[in-house]
């Protein structure tokens, strides 16, 4: 009997051993299970992230080689068509790149207007041969073309001197009607690329909007201000920036199809092209401009004693000049009082060569584009009164002068080659200014 306790009691115990074992066994399977399993979801995640990385550079890479092609305006190896839309399109493909672990790259690339004013271009990046299916990053990128002069208002390489009383700067929009009440605005910039302290001289002046230069401070005197209509009469360091950087380049007058050779000092102009050597008037008689009219100066041009020149309403001049421009006299009046209407272009690649100078017949409205001349402007009467925009090489208001910008400006395209990126955006589909392009519209 005592045998029989004994053995039992063994028995017992090799019972409790054994599921004490399989009890310990099933824990360390269980954590062994658990931790392969995170391993492997942090190795998915892992790989995952690598992926939608390598996807976003592909995507990146492809806005790369789309604005090549852009710039080599050259479409070899490109499928061409018109999408549902209307709208033509070059697209392609590239690949495959090695992503590792058996995972292969892709760029799906289309180019929507590419031969127009502003391509727009979507690059999607694709990784193909993942455990969860194809990871995907798409952007966006909307382009324009050309160069844009008159984005700031009044600008200049050298610098800015706002001399006399009551100098006032502000800005407009002439596609909203002409300057006046609900018409008033503080967007202008004036701004200069010169890193040199005073480069901008605001004096006493009062500039509704902002100050932009390369590097120095304005120098703002004890009645002058840079403000807004809303706040006026002080100096908002908000509104003076001092990392300003712009590229002016030089034009080149454009190639006249059937030009006249000479152009009368009064009387009336229709319209029509000339290739002038250079142009006067002293005349008490006006010249009317009735028509569009473009001239092409290789020497000066002056307007000087009781000489006068009128654009009608519905005409325009542009002159392009290689010397000097002297519009004084009676000034030039410009009775659309829309700015795009009386343009002017130095052409002289020489920096300081040339000067211009513009007065207005009792206000002026005038663009003057000339990164290379001495530019000084002046409204006519008591008033001062110019609109529009310059670009120069050195800037000057005389006298009692209001300068208001137009921004209706800032559209106006100079033409030139090169591209700008106006938007750039990762495709998220959170929104609908972020929704993905169906890249199956396009063949892929």
């Amino acid at each position: 009997m005592k045998h029989f306790i004994q053995a039992k009691h063994k028995t017992r115990e090799r019972g409790s051993a054994l599921l004490t074992a399989i009890i310990f066994s099933f824990v360390v399977v269980t954590l062994l299970g658990s931790y392969l399993f995170l391993s492997t979801s942090e190795y998915r995640i892992s790989t995952r992230s690598y992926l939608l990385g390598a996807s976003f550079n592909l995507a990146e890479g492809g806005l790369d080689r789309a604005l090549y092609t852009l710039y080599q305006n050259d479409n070899t190896g490109w499928r061409s068509g018109t999408d549902g839309d209307g709208r033509t399109y070059w697209a392609r493909r590239f690949g495959s790149y090695d992503l590792g672990g058996n995972i292969r790259g892709y760029i799906n690339v289309v180019i929507l207007n590419p031969t127009g004013p502003a391509p727009e271009i979507f690059s999607e990046g694709e990784a193909v041969g993942h455990i969860a299916g194809s990871l995907k990053k798409q952007l966006y990128a909307g382009l324009s073309s050309g160069f844009y002069p008159f984005l700031n208002g009044f600008n200049s390489k050298r610098g800015v001197v706002l001399k006399g009383n009551n100098v006032i700067l502000d800005s407009y929009d002439s596609r909203n009607g002409n300057y006046g009440l609900g018409n008033i605005n503080s967007e202008i910039t004036v701004s200069t690329i010169s890193v040199e302290s005073d480069a901008v001289d605001v004096g006493n002046a009062d500039i509704y909007g902002y100050v932009a230069t390369g590097g120095g401070q304005p120098d703002v005197g004890p009645h002058g201000s840079i403000t807004t209509y809303a706040n006026p009469g002080k100096v908002d360091n908000s509104r003076i920036t001092t990392d300003f950087y712009a590229k002016f380049p030089n034009v080149t007058a454009p190639t006249l199809t059937s030009p006249q050779t000479s152009m009368p000092s009064s009387g009336i102009v229709t319209g029509g092209e000339y290739l002038l050597t250079s142009w006067s008037s002293n005349s008490s008689s006006p010249l009317y401009i009735t028509g569009h009219t473009v001239i092409v100066l290789s020497d000066d041009m002056t307007l000087s004693g009781n000489g006068s020149i009128v654009i009608e309403p519905n005409a325009s001049l542009t002159i392009y000049a290689n010397d000097d421009i002297d519009l004084g006299g009676n000034g030039v009046l410009n009775k659309s009082q829309r700015p795009e209407q009386l343009m002017i272009f130095s052409t002289d690649p020489g920096e300081g060569d040339d000067e211009i100078k513009i007065s207005g017949n009792g206000y002026l409205s005038a663009a003057v584009y000339a990164p290379n001349a001495y530019v000084s402007l002046n409204g006519g009467g008591t008033s001062g009164r110019v609109f529009g925009a310059v670009v120069a090489y050195d800037a000057k208001l005389v006298g009692n002068s209001h300068f208001s910008y137009d921004e209706a400006l800032e559209d106006y395209n100079l033409g030139g080659a090169g591209y700008q990126v106006d938007k750039w955006v990762e495709l998220s589909g959170v929104s609908l200014t972020a929704m993905r392009m169906d890249m199956g519209d396009y063949g892929f």
